[in-house]
């Protein structure tokens, strides 16, 4: 199959994965290309009508499987230069089960490290496994900052009790902010039961 052929095949295909009727799609076609159907299109202009089909959310298949990035998965426990990566990667994979992040792929929080730690005047690194002792420190206490604060925030929506610290004049810490939340989402998940 050559290359035009195949470009409008992947049109087809996404104006039915699209679900575009007729006259939506001949009208997308004239919008983009200036004409109304595929066999009168040049394989430039076929190539802007697909690029306008991702745009709307078509993805593109290679083989019957969806080209989209790959995520990768956090390694095993215990392989990490500092303990902190470690309990860095538990944490953002229990955020994303808590449903805080919505991605809980060694990418993601690749991403989020490397946010975290170009705002210390560019000194940061592209994955967390580069982290320094002091860089895992602090992306560290802020997934902790951000994981409690959104903890505190479902405590109070459900209409649950947060637990408050020893003197009784502020919000307890983590660890027991955790421990009320994963309590809450236990007896949440019984009952629904």
């Amino acid at each position: 199959m050559n290359n035009r052929n195949r470009l409008i095949q992947l049109i087809h295909v996404g104006k039915r994965e699209l679900g575009l009727d007729d006259d939506t799609y001949r009208a997308m076609l004239e919008n983009v290309t200036g004409k109304t159907s595929c066999s009168k299109m040049n394989i430039q202009q076929l190539e802007l009508v697909l690029a306008s089909m991702e745009k709307q959310g078509f993805k593109r298949q290679v083989n019957g499987k969806q080209t989209t990035f790959k995520k990768r998965l956090s390694p095993k426990a215990g392989r990490a230069k500092h303990g902190e990566i470690d309990v860095i990667r538990a944490m953002w994979i229990t955020m994303a089960k808590h449903g805080i992040v919505r991605d809980g792929s060694e990418t993601a929080l690749d991403a989020y490290v490397r946010r975290m730690t170009n705002r210390n005047k560019g000194q940061g690194v592209d994955t967390v496994a580069w982290c320094s002792h002091d860089q895992a420190y602090q992306v560290l206490e802020s997934l902790k900052s951000w994981h409690r604060r959104e903890m505190i925030e479902q405590l109070k929506a459900k209409g649950w009790t947060v637990p408050m610290n020893k003197a009784g004049t502020d919000t307890a810490g983590y660890d027991a902010v955790l421990e009320a939340f994963q309590f809450m989402t236990r007896k949440l998940s019984e009952m629904n039961q």
